[in-house]
Parts: structure tokens; C-alpha cells; sequence
């Protein structure tokens, strides 16, 4: 109930805020010192979609990344996990940015990746019963359950933001995360023109305006153990080839998939509507300053 309140409250305000201020006897509405409405408060775009877009998708994928870098810590029994929760997982993940894409991490600054890295936060002690767990060898939280978990919490949020990891229909394990018909569009798109990524600004999505965004994955190393071959398992570690599974630690069938094949890859949809509130810049204004310390960080 207090998470629900917590996450309504600036909606709330967004919708008072106008009849506190104008019911003030000592309100001026020429001295122009306070906004009759919040919309005057909410600035313009200072980036393109495009690119703002792009930031999000990089940082969704850098949680993929840091997550699996810390699959040794998630699975093992006991010792300090302080690591992967709170601030802490925030300050390694911005470091993992930096390392996978060779620049710094994008200002946080804007309202959506204030709302990205708290939400981040919450799937991660969402799970922390589970990864403090010592009767469970193998916890099963991976990138794609990361990821899943982070795209689940977000829609429910209402923000006009979806994210998903997705792939092409006969390759999607979850069922839930199948592609839409834009992005089999895109993937077939991005794989005859061999291009890095997809960006569609006429895109439409539930029948509204939207900015779509999609970001190929190839396999890496990582991703073998459960979606390479048999040889990859670790559960065949120190095994007679004749003895192998070919079934992965999580239950699946394995899908004979090489380094470098396509995996699939990240999808980010904006609703034009809500584009320019989520890429606010959370700077100092009455208004602005007071609804986006309900999604700091802290």
C-alpha cells in the first residue's frame, strides 16, 4: 500500500499542484515567478529520441552484463552479497557500463533513468531471499530472468515505457516474451542489413505514436552454457561425452548455438505521448524538484 501511494503521489500532485497555487491570496500570476500549471514547468526535449532511447537500451543491457558477472556471487553459499543490492549494485553497474561500452555512464539525471536504476534495484531485493539462500545450489537468477523481472515491473508502472528482451518466435523460451510483428520486422531488418541497431520514429504500438528501438545481441561465452552445446553444459563438467546431457541447469533443451550467432536482442518502445516526462531533466524547479525526489535513488 505504501509502495502504491509512494508511486501515485507525484501524479497526484502533478494534478493538485494547479489549485494550490492559484488559490494563494498571494498569488501573482503575472510576476510569473511561479508556474500556474505544472506544464510550464516541464521543459522541452534537449536530446533526440533517438539517441535517448539508445541510452536507455545501454543501460538495460549493461544489467544483463553485470548480472552475469556475478553469477559466481549470486550462486554461491554465504559470504557477503552486500554487493549485489542497494547502491552498491548501482555503483558496480555503472561501472560495468563503462567497461562493456568504453564510455561513461549516461547522466542520471533525467526522470526515466532515475526510474531505470530504482527499479533495478527493486527486482534485485525482489530476489534477495533467494540469492542469500544456502540450501539452494544453483539460484537460477540469470540475465534473462533479470531481465524479464526489470521489463515486468516497468510496464506495471504505467510510464509508457516497454522494454524486452525478446528473439525470434522459435527461439523465445518464455512465451511471454515473443516478438510483436515490429519486431520481426526488425530483427529480419537488421540481419539482411547487417546493421548495428533499428530505430523506427513512426513506429506505432497498442495503436499509439511511438519511438521503437532495437539492439541485436550476439552470443557470447556466457550465453553457451545453456543455449550452446552439450560440450558447453557445466553440468557435464567432468563427464564422459557418453554420459552428456543435453538438457541445460535451467531445465531447457539446449539449442546448439555457436559464439557470435544472433541471440536475439532488446527492444525499447517510448510512447511519443510520454516521451518528453520521462526525458525531464530533474533540475531545479519548484515543481520538478519536488515530484522527481519521489524517484531518487536514496
Amino acid at each position: 500500500m505504501l509502495k502504491m501511494l509512494l508511486n501515485t503521489l507525484p501524479l497526484l500532485i502533478f494534478i493538485i499542484y494547479p489549485f494550490v497555487v492559484t488559490a494563494d491570496p498571494e498569488f501573482n500570476p503575472s510576476a510569473n515567478v511561479i508556474p500556474t500549471t505544472p506544464f510550464a514547468t516541464m521543459p522541452i526535449a534537449t536530446s533526440d529520441p533517438e539517441s535517448f532511447i539508445n541510452d536507455v537500451s545501454r543501460i538495460y543491457r549493461a544489467s544483463m552484463y553485470h548480472v552475469f558477472k556475478n553469477q559466481a556471487l549470486i550462486n554461491q553459499k554465504g559470504g557477503d552479497k552486500s554487493s549485489l543490492f542497494g547502491l552498491a549494485f548501482i555503483d558496480n553497474l555503472k561501472r560495468a557500463y563503462k567497461l562493456q561500452f568504453k564510455q561513461p555512464f549516461p547522466a542520471d539525471n533525467r526522470r526515466l533513468h532515475t526510474i531505470l536504476l530504482r527499479s533495478m534495484m527493486e527486482v534485485m531485493e525482489e530476489n534477495r531471499t533467494l540469492i542469500n539462500d544456502e540450501a539452494i545450489d544453483y539460484k537460477g537468477f540469470i540475465p534473462a530472468a533479470f531481465a524479464f523481472q526489470m521489463s515486468e515491473l516497468l510496464q506495471i508502472q504505467g510510464l509508457g515505457l516497454k522494454i524486452k528482451f525478446t528473439n525470434e518466435s522459435e527461439s523465445v523460451r518464455n512465451k511471454i516474451s515473443l516478438p510483436d510483428a515490429w519486431e520481426i520486422r526488425a530483427m529480419d531488418h537488421i540481419k539482411q542489413a547487417k546493421t548495428s541497431f533499428y530505430f523506427d520514429d513512426q513506429a506505432m504500438l497498442n495503436g499509439i505514436p511511438a519511438y521503437r528501438h532495437f539492439v541485436p545481441l550476439k552470443l557470447q561465452q556466457f550465453c553457451l552454457k545453456c543455449h550452446g552445446t552439450p560440450k558447453d553444459n557445466p553440468l557435464n563438467a567432468h563427464k564422459k561425452p557418453s554420459e552428456w546431457t543435453n538438457i541445460d541447469i535451467t531445465g531447457f533443451k539446449m539449442d546448439n548455438w555457436k559464439l557470435g550467432d544472433f541471440g536475439g536482442g532488446v527492444s525499447v518502445t517510448i510512447y511519443k505521448k510520454d516521451f518528453l516526462a520521462l526525458e525531464e531533466l530533474c533540475d531545479p524547479n519548484y515543481f520538478t524538484t519536488f515530484v522527481c525526489h519521489f524517484y531518487t535513488l536514496e
